[in-house]
């Protein structure tokens, strides 16, 4: 099973998500309520980036199906 991991540091924090090939509807969705949450200093471009190297990476490995 292939791992993938992406992150982002940002105000003194660091945003970490592993994920498996087939499920980046999933992270793409948890990057999104992330976004939402004022809780957090990660906002739309955050999570605009992090989703825009998730549909690269299943792109890239012909898993584009679902990724939008």
């Amino acid at each position: 099973m292939n791992i993938r991991t992406l992150s982002l540091a940002k105000g003194g924090h660091r945003y970490v998500f592993r994920y498996t090939a087939g499920s980046e509807e999933a992270v793409m969705d948890r990057i999104m309520r992330l976004a939402e949450d004022v809780g957090y200093d990660f906002d739309w471009l955050d999570a605009a980036t992090l989703s825009f190297q998730v549909a690269l990476l299943a792109a890239a490995k012909g898993e584009a199906a679902g990724v939008v």
